[in-house]
């Protein structure tokens, strides 16, 4: 990256970069997604709302397949997506 030699040896810097990474990904809530410093304490309040008017266009197909009441399912299966044939944009 940035012109360097790929020689597989991590820099100062990309050390520092992995470890700054780590540090915000820790902040981020389960739930929500968002990084604590915006989502806890009294400063917060209000801050957020939800909204509903946002599909997933890759979750509606998946949510709808799992919940298929007699669906074969067997342990270890994963459902996933698959573009299909002939869409384009």
């Amino acid at each position: 990256m940035r012109g360097r030699p790929d020689d597989g040896k991590w820099s100062y810097a990309d050390r520092v970069m992995a470890l700054a990474l780590t540090a915000y990904e820790d902040g981020l809530c389960p739930g929500c997604g968002l990084h604590h410093s915006v989502a806890r304490g009294d400063h917060n309040v209000g801050r957020h709302e939800a909204d509903d008017q946002i599909i997933c266009e890759g979750c509606a197909p998946l949510e709808a397949k799992q919940a298929e009441k007699n669906r074969a399912t067997f342990p270890g299966q994963k459902i996933t997506l698959r573009e299909v044939d002939g869409w384009e944009d």
